[in-house]
């Protein structure tokens, strides 16, 4: 929640330094100050109640800056205000654009790391993307039961910069995930591990993620409180380019990926990755035995 607030407060202290140069260039010149001068009539009331909004509105900016925009050009008086601002207004949006999206650069906390499950085997993801940032610990569970009995199991904390609400924090990191592929880097490391630990030999630069329509919330308990959450979930078969001739590949197992909504631009997300022949896939595809600890 800390660089959600960090990033608000540096868009207020932008806004603010912008009103204070022009009050200081209207005194210099012995001029009359009016705050609708420096982008135009209801410019940075608009401006501080947008920065407002990201903490309200689902999908923060990527909602809010098309909207006021379409607003505005809709609007005869807005359309001249732009024609009148044109130059500053460009300036000073892309101004608090680049503050917000450098907020993507603040470090994640720390994942969550249920007590069950013990020490991660590994703290890091030297193959994660630089941006935006996030942390993450990766556990290799061996249940007894032969060697397709093994889960690699994933606790990510990522930035989502974009908006720092609750609402649909999840789900639009996921389709934004999705979209630009972003899970394939991070799921490298785990296909690595599981290529150890089963007999299959799994080309980490060879695979190929299919996602399975299914529910997209599931309903989980708490396994120590009993309280029920519905979080935000999305399924994908893996499948392996080199083990068959098949353009979709050959499917090798399946990623399940759940996340939970978090305040201040950032999102909890486990990801549970089982390889075909895992009596998971049947018996507890959603992962619920895991994901009811991690919500712990």
């Amino acid at each position: 929640m800390l660089a959600g607030v960090v990033t608000s407060v540096l868009m207020f202290a932008a806004i603010a330094f912008l009103v204070l140069y022009y009050r200081r260039k209207a005194v210099s010149k012995d001029e009359d100050f009016d705050y609708n001068q420096i982008i135009g009539q209801y410019g940075i009331e608009t401006s501080v109640i947008s920065i407002i909004l990201l903490w309200i509105i689902p999908w923060g900016i990527i909602i809010i800056l098309p909207v006021l925009l379409l607003l505005s050009l809709l609007s005869p008086a807005g359309r001249e205000t732009w024609k009148q601002f044109t130059k500053v207004r460009v300036y000073f949006v892309c101004s608090l654009l680049v503050i917000i999206f450098a907020g993507g650069f603040i470090p994640a906390s720390e994942p969550i790391s249920p007590d069950e499950w013990g020490e991660p085997l590994i703290k890091e993801n030297p193959n994660a993307p630089l941006y935006p940032a996030g942390n993450q610990y990766t556990w290799v569970m061996l249940p007894s039961g032969g060697d397709f009995n093994v889960e690699i199991v994933q606790s990510l904390k990522l930035r989502i910069p974009y908006q720092f609400s609750t609402l649909s924090s999840a789900s639009s990191a996921l389709d934004l995930a999705d979209l630009f592929n972003m899970e394939q880097s991070r799921l490298k490391q785990a296909i690595e591990l599981l290529d150890n630990e089963i007999p299959l030999s799994l080309d980490a630069e060879e695979m190929l993620l299919k996602k399975v329509n299914t529910e997209q919330k599931h309903t989980y308990i708490d396994s120590n409180s009993g309280y029920e959450s519905r979080l935000d979930i999305t399924l994908f078969e893996l499948r392996s380019l080199t083990l068959s001739s098949d353009p979709e590949g050959r499917k090798v197992g399946e990623v399940f990926c759940a996340a939970s909504d978090s305040w201040g631009g950032e999102v909890d997300i486990i990801v549970v990755v089982r390889p075909i022949g895992h009596p998971g896939l049947e018996q507890d595809r959603f992962a619920e035995s895991l994901v009811s600890q991690w919500m712990a």
